[in-house]
């Protein structure tokens, strides 16, 4: 074939360089390039990568789910002590509505301030595998109900129970209010401050009331007044009439009054105005009691009683709104301040008896009864506690200013 050129002709092969000239490869018509594939797979793993970070981020935010616990509460629900009950679940009841406690269930045993029904109740609690116990009130059931939590690994956190035979170190029992020996010596105190020197003391025989007796007597003496005559008798017995006549025949100028049990503070205040026993009264916090008033009735003007301390002024109005109570339930804020706390352990992940245990002595916070606070024996020893301190007028507890 010829190629035209300017000026003549010339032939294909005199331009060499466009002879056998290689085609331009082309791309395949049919399926994906390498490339785009690649593409393709890196794209995707990084949209992964993005989505996990954001489910990792999410889970960060995200508050744990706390384990579900049962909890046992191991109160006198019936008897001369049940008032104890009666709060303490008033307390729990009001601290898991408003501290969405959901996951803690609540099993109830009555132990009755007795010794024998707590070491019954314990075991039946245990057996129903309980992460803790709430419990019990009074000090001689709460020392024969120890044994048994002890050797299951399960706390028992009394509200109320204070004999300082129970201040035993690394043991798995713990309470939200001080030992006896500053309430004792509250009271020794107050007693002093108005002038009084020569008192009589009533206490019941168990280790509440041996041990109230002990450290007020220690306290008063040590500030120089005397304990003129002492008298005692079992827990729930009304028959006081000797031990009545043994005090007023010592003239004391007051009588403080430490029992465990509101039928026998019922007595010795009838009693005692009966036998023309005309001196003040002053009592323990199991005398904080309506039933106490209602029964007594114009004995008991002028009672001065010391009592944990009733809640916060908020508490207190949360109680009136739930319950329609408006006298304090004893009690209720102890037992409120320990769901608090079980509420806190099981959001650090406790579950078990011995994880609660391990994870009480860590907690601290400001409950509705007071700073909530353990030091190594699992006691709350803050040294500004203070009681309250009511007198009885016009047939109702009024809290008296310090």
């Amino acid at each position: 074939m010829d190629l035209k050129v300017q000026g003549g002709s010339a032939r294909l092969s005199e331009f060499p360089e466009l002879d056998n000239q290689t085609p331009i490869p082309q791309p395949p018509k049919k399926g994906l390039s390498r490339i785009f594939i690649v593409n393709t797979v890196l794209a995707l793993l990084l949209l992964a990568v993005c989505a996990y970070g954001v489910f990792m981020y999410y889970q960060s935010t995200r508050s744990p789910e706390k384990p579900r616990i049962k909890v046992g509460v191991m109160m006198a629900f019936s008897g001369g002590s049940s008032s104890m009950g009666y709060g303490a679940m008033k307390g729990v009841q009001l601290a898991k509505k408003q501290l969405s406690a959901d996951n803690i269930e609540i099993i109830q045993e009555d132990s009755k301030c007795d010794p024998k029904s707590a070491a019954e109740a314990v075991k039946r609690l245990i057996e129903q595998k309980v992460a803790a116990i709430i419990g019990e009130g009074c000090s001689s059931a709460t020392v024969a109900a120890l044994p048994a939590a002890n050797n299951a690994r399960v706390p028992l956190i009394s509200p109320s129970a204070s004999s300082p035979t129970l201040t035993i170190p690394n043991d798995y029992f713990f309470r939200v209010v001080p030992p006896d020996n500053f309430q004792g010596a509250f009271m020794a105190q107050s007693i002093y401050d108005r002038g009084i020197r020569n008192v009589g003391v009533f206490y019941t025989n168990e280790p509440y009331g041996t041990g109230m007796n002990t450290v007020f007597r220690e306290k008063f003496e040590a500030l120089g007044g005397k304990v003129v005559a002492t008298a005692s008798a079992e827990p729930d017995v009304i028959d006081l009439t000797a031990q009545i006549n043994d005090l007023k025949a010592a003239k004391p100028q007051a009588v403080f009054v430490a029992p465990n049990s509101v039928v026998t503070a019922t007595a010795v205040v009838k009693l005692s105005r009966q036998a023309g026993l005309a001196v003040p009264l002053f009592g323990a916090d199991i005398m904080y009691d309506n039933t106490m008033i209602n029964n007594a009735m114009s004995a008991a003007e002028g009672l001065i009683i010391s009592s944990f301390p009733t809640g916060t002024k908020a508490f207190k109005q949360s109680l009136l709104n739930e319950y329609q109570k408006s006298e304090q339930l004893y009690a209720a804020p102890q037992a409120y301040d320990i769901i608090h706390l079980l509420q806190i352990a099981t959001e650090q992940g406790a579950s078990t008896g011995e994880e609660i245990k391990q994870a009480i002595p860590g907690i601290s916070f400001q409950g509705v009864s007071g700073l909530i606070k353990f030091d190594s024996n699992g006691e709350v020893t803050n040294r500004d506690y203070r009681y309250d301190l009511f007198e009885v007028k016009d047939g109702a507890f009024q809290l008296v200013a310090q």
